[in-house]
């Protein structure tokens, strides 16, 4: 099916030749705007339009060999006939058995490649037609090596993505005011900048953090499922990203004002159940005509920061690690001769004091209360122990921090073997926190017996 849809392309691309080929690989590719690289993944490719907007004509593709030598080129339109199928493929040449570099490169309108070159002259009186428009740097292509085994093996690579060139490169007018890539004002001489024209524009990069970059918070854990951008002002948009720790950037066309952003958090179905502080001095800014401002945005989705309390417990897992080149063992003998056969657990407030209240479920037995004196069997502590929910918020006999300290001890001694007292693990809703606990004591109870 798939030769026989691309059939056409086939026999165009090796027409010179004049002789049919059996391709040994087949491929397809995506294309990504450059302002959306950090922030979503590419889209596959589904209409000439996407070719249209990034200014790309044609799609050449270059085979070369293990030496590095050029054995094969062909171009085809950016949106071949019958990409409308999304497992539809373009052929590459019959090769034989061996490795190859496969080469996508993006072809503009002028039928050149993109480039990017050093910045004009800022001191040079000029409109930007005599800029030397000379290529130095590729921008738009994508390479994978790929190994044949046969001759005609008709292999299906992964699709390649293509990032289009800074608006300032791209051969198109994005803002449409009648001026091209250098020749634009907003560009400034720099190829790599973006076409802004008579509207103004804004680059926002958002910064999620989680309870204050607590690494054992998750956004699942929290509730959340998306995070929102709101641009409020002449221009109002709301943008959506799946909640994550990944900087995201968003690149606007706005009208000249004054403008307020907010990031809130979403859980199912869009309600809201966090809405961060921000720094009012980033947040709020005017912009001019054909202005552009650029905004970095830390959203921290701090406990206090949710609008209503959270009630969650966490898990945690248990390992013993007898010296720093050894592994840890989760075994209630890590050592020879040496058992712990009684585990203390016990969850600190923000202050490392005894949260009297907090409980640990170990399979079907009632919760066991951690008052900081209650000790659990080692052996009960294999899988993954839960601590019983508590109540994360800022409000009085609530946490906005939890922290977990164990200590294994050694029969008939409270004397810790193994602990991380000095350093209890910092929890958050919902975590499973994986702990390898330090040897404290070598003497006593905790010096085992000697082989």
């Amino acid at each position: 099916m798939l030769r026989a849809r691309l059939a056409p392309l086939a026999l165009a691309s090796v027409a010179a030749v004049g002789c049919a080929e059996d391709p040994s690989f087949w491929v397809r590719w995506r294309l990504q705007p450059l302002t959306d690289v950090d922030v979503r993944e590419p889209r596959g490719l589904v209409s000439v339009d996407q070719c249209s907007q990034l200014g790309i004509s044609r799609i050449r593709i270059s085979t070369r060999d293990g030496a590095d030598t050029l054995i094969d080129e062909r171009e085809f339109p950016c949106f071949p006939a019958g990409f409308d199928d999304p497992e539809a493929r373009a052929p590459g040449p019959e090769v034989g058995a061996g490795a190859y570099s496969v080469t996508v490169t993006a072809l503009g309108r002028r039928g050149v490649q993109f480039c990017a070159d050093e910045p004009a002259d800022p001191d040079a009186d000029t409109d930007g037609s005599e800029i030397d428009t000379s290529c130095k740097k590729v921008l738009a292509s994508a390479a994978q090596d790929v190994v044949i085994r046969e001759t005609g093996e008709g292999q299906r690579l992964p699709e390649f993505v293509i990032v289009g060139a800074p608006q300032c490169s791209d051969g198109i007018d994005n803002d449409r005011d009648g001026y091209t890539d250098l020749a634009d004002p907003s560009c400034a001489g720099d190829r790599t900048g973006l076409e802004v024209g008579d509207s103004a524009g804004a680059q926002v990069v958002v910064r999620p953090r989680l309870m204050g970059g607590n690494p054992s918070a998750y956004c699942n854990g929290l509730g959340l499922s998306e995070i929102e951008l709101a641009i409020t002002g002449p221009t109002t948009k709301q943008l959506r990203f799946p909640c994550t720790t990944t900087a995201q950037t968003f690149t606007e066309s706005l009208d000249p004002g004054d403008y307020t952003l907010s990031v809130t958090g979403l859980g199912p179905g869009g309600k809201v159940l966090a809405v961060p502080t921000l720094d009012l001095d980033i947040t709020t800014f005017t912009l001019a005509p054909e202005g552009f401002q650029s905004v970095d945005l830390v959203a921290d989705f701090t406990i206090a920061s949710f609008l209503a309390p959270i009630e969650a417990g966490f898990e945690f897992s248990l390992a013993f690690l007898s010296g720093s080149e050894q592994l840890p063992l989760t075994t209630c003998e890590p050592e020879p001769g040496l058992v712990i056969d009684r585990v203390r657990v016990t969850v600190l407030d923000a202050d490392l004091e005894v949260v009297p209240t907090a409980a640990l479920r170990d399979g079907g037995d009632p919760p066991i209360v951690l008052d900081g004196v209650a000790t659990v069997p080692c052996a009960t502590l294999g899988g993954l122990p839960r601590i019983e929910p508590l109540v994360w918020d800022d409000a009085p006999m609530a946490h906005e921090e939890l922290y977990l300290r164990v200590e294994g001890l050694a029969p008939d001694s409270d004397v810790a073997c193994y602990g991380n007292g000095d350093e209890p693990a910092l929890a958050a809703p919902n975590a499973s926190l994986g702990l390898a606990l330090p040897r404290l004591a070598f003497d006593g109870a905790c010096a085992g017996m000697q082989p």
